[in-house]
């Protein structure tokens, strides 16, 4: 089943669709695996793929760097400052947090416009 559900997760995170949404319920509800290892194996598993990502989107000049820079840092900051509440918190109470926190990312999929990514091109005379 391991195997099944680490193949999963790795099909659905290359292709942009939350592969770590898969295995931190797996590991959370069927394993009962400790809510902060689950989060601990997801950024590992995670690590090569968004690394992979990454280059293929500088190869192409996807990537703003300057942006990347900028929020990078504050990210940063806040995985920091997340790392240490966790610490602190109770397992059930983070687990009650975790599902607060994807069902308002849902929500907000779901019901929020998305701005149309295609730029109008000049016509020609």
């Amino acid at each position: 089943m391991n195997i099944i559900v680490g193949l999963l997760s790795g099909v659905a995170a290359s292709m942009g669709l939350g592969g770590g949404f898969v295995l931190l319920i797996y590991l959370s509800l069927f394993t009962n695996t400790n809510q902060a290892i689950a989060q601990g194996v997801n950024i590992l598993f995670f690590l090569p793929i968004a690394l992979l990502s990454v280059c293929i989107h500088l190869k192409n000049k996807l990537i703003d760097v300057k942006t990347v820079i900028k929020y990078s840092i504050t990210g940063l900051i806040g995985a920091a400052a997340g790392s240490l509440l966790s610490v602190y918190l109770d397992t059930e109470i983070l687990r009650k947090l975790f599902a607060v926190f994807l069902i308002l990312i849902g929500l907000r999929e779901l019901f929020t416009k998305k701005a149309s990514n295609t730029k109008k091109q000049p016509q020609e005379k």
